[in-house]
Parts: structure tokens; sequence; C-alpha cells
């Protein structure tokens, strides 16, 4: 039993390092209460649009367990460790609107437009230089295990390997030119 329940949480695990490792911005769209693993899984994505009355929780800890789905990870990387501690040990729901203003959710939206924002979201992301996202999205991957001097030499490289991309030189060019890019 203990080994069918711990491969299952493994595959929990590999979803959650799958969106991580993912080299494109991953969207969540978050529509009504998102709680345990799902909160987990909207944690492993890299943007958050959740409607506006979506609630937040991790409960665990009032049917004596400990979070999964890299929760505690997720949560101690993008909060204080005082208000991660909160959401974990309490596990009360939490209002969208908190979230929001702890800076967890990125766009607040209203009820019944979370899924068609975050997909307009998405094309506009789409319509970047994928070479560029896959980097950014890299190094703030590697921003929080890096030092400062570790991270200066990351974004070094990256830049120096952007800027002899060819989306470098066409977006340069567009931006000379008064104009948008022509498709990366």
């Amino acid at each position: 039993r203990d080994c069918l329940l711990s491969r299952g949480l493994g595959d929990v695990y590999k979803r959650q390092e799958a969106i991580r490792d993912c080299p494109k911005p991953v969207i969540a769209a978050i529509e009504g209460a998102a709680a345990g693993a799902g909160f987990s899984l909207a944690l492993a994505c890299d943007l958050i649009v959740a409607g506006s009355n979506s609630k937040f929780a991790m409960s665990y800890s009032k049917v004596g367990l400990t979070p999964d789905g890299g929760a505690s990870w997720f949560l101690t990387q993008a909060l204080p460790r005082q208000l991660a501690t909160e959401i974990l040990l309490e596990g009360k729901a939490i209002e969208a609107t908190r979230l929001h203003q702890l800076g967890l959710i990125n766009r607040l939206v209203a009820d019944g437009t979370t899924l068609t924002v975050a997909q307009q979201w998405a094309d506009e992301l789409a319509a970047l230089s994928g070479h560029a996202v896959e980097r950014i999205k890299s190094l703030v991957r590697e921003g929080s295990s890096n030092t400062l001097a570790q991270h200066f030499e990351s974004e070094k490289f990256h830049f120096v390997e952007s800027l002899n991309h060819r989306d470098a030189l066409e977006g340069i060019n567009a931006f000379l030119e008064k104009r948008k890019p022509v498709s990366y």
C-alpha cells in the first residue's frame, strides 16, 4: 500500500517538474476552488490568472497530513516564511484577492473570464521571441538557487547567446524601424 501511494505521489512530482522544466511559460487559469494538489499544480505554473471569487486551500493539517505536490516548496519560494507557514498550518481557504495582494496571483479577473484572459495572455507571450522567453524562464528558475555572482555569469551567458540569435537581430531592427518584429 505504501509503495502504491508513493508511486502515485511520484507521478504528481513528475508532473510538477515537467511544468517547471517546460521551456515555455505555463499559465494556470483558476475558477472556483483550488485545494490541495490543485493549489500545488497552480503554484507550479509560471503565471496564475484567477477568478475574483476563487479560493485556494492547503487543508492537509486539518486531516493530519503534510502537503504534497511541492506545495511547501512553492509557497516558501513565493511568499515570506511566515505567510507560507500560516497557509500550510491553518489550512483555511484563502481568497484570490488576498493571494493577488501578496503577489502570488498575477491577474485577478471577473469570474467566467479566467480561461479567456489566460488564453489571450498566452497569445501575447507566444508573439514574443521563443528563444528569449525560454532564456528568461531559465534565469527565473535559476534565480533562487544562484548566488548573485553566479547569476551575473548566467545572465551574461544568456545575453550573449540571445544577442547572437536571429530573433535579436529582427527585434532590434524592428525597434529601430518603429515596427513590430516579423514573426520570430
